[in-house]
């Protein structure tokens, strides 16, 4: 795959090329270079599966079979036409909302595909298709009908190991562990998968240019879950806390959930 070598720059700024012809050419490699390292990274959120892929593990869902390129619309249609903005699942900005992969869209079934507990420590698998560097996080809103970044980054999901920005090193699948916050709580949340790549020559906040710095290409996912309250916690909450949520029926009696 073409990666943009940081070193190439230097090469020209030094001197080291002396022809004008072959300057332009070696400008010319480097943004050909830049153009391909936009289109062909790629990813994807396996476990818990998200809208896109959740037809893959047999959930009643429509399949998407390019559930790896959620990236915006591409990088020259995020930075150029919606300046820099994203749909919360990867879908371009300016679609008409619902966006194809929101609650309601194309692919936004809401199937919830996993079921967890406030606090607890769970697994994330993320296909990495095309590798090209940066991080991703994961982020929960508790209500799946807000289709803004805000709720989501209120509440950024930490790493077991400390932190929440996770930096893959090749194209692989990776499992990593999460803790879920303590206190959030939701019948039906989404889980969001925000993959900032780092393959760009671009300007760095202190005025230097390097790689990874600047606009870069955005991937994204949206996953359906529900976070319950630990049995542990459970007698500590009002019954009117519990039906608010949708666990316990107006009488009071506890909801089956399936």
């Amino acid at each position: 795959m073409c990666e943009v070598n940081p070193h190439w720059a230097s090469v020209v700024d030094y001197g080291l090329v002396t022809s004008q012809w072959g300057r332009i050419m070696l400008w010319y490699v480097i943004a050909a270079c830049a153009l391909a390292v936009s289109v062909s990274g790629h990813g994807r959120v396996l476990d818990p599966p998200s809208r896109a892929s959740a037809w893959r593990f047999g959930f009643p869902t429509r399949p998407d079979y390019d559930d790896d390129g959620r990236n915006c619309g591409g990088f020259s249609h995020q930075h150029e036409v919606t300046g820099g903005k994203c749909g919360i699942c990867g879908d371009p900005y300016d679609q008409p909302q619902p966006r194809d992969h929101e609650l309601g869209g194309t692919w936004g079934d809401g199937v919830i595909v996993a079921k967890y507990t406030s606090g607890q420590v769970i697994s994330a698998t993320v296909d990495l298709t095309a590798y090209h560097k940066g991080y991703w996080q994961f982020k929960i809103c508790p209500d799946p009908t807000r289709n803004d970044q805000a709720c989501f980054d209120e509440n950024i999901v930490e790493l077991e190991s400390g932190g929440t920005k996770y930096y893959p090193k090749r194209d692989a699948k990776y499992t990593m562990t999460y803790r879920l916050p303590k206190d959030l709580y939701c019948e039906h949340c989404v889980l969001q998968w925000q993959y900032i790549a780092g393959n760009n020559w671009g300007v760095c906040k202190n005025g230097t240019t390097g790689l990874g710095c600047g606009k870069q290409e955005q991937f994204g996912a949206c996953s359906d879950i529900s976070i319950s309250v630990p049995l542990e916690n459970a007698e500590n909450k009002p019954a009117s806390y519990y039906q608010r949520l949708g666990y316990l029926d107006v009488q009071g009696e506890t909801r089956t959930r399936k």
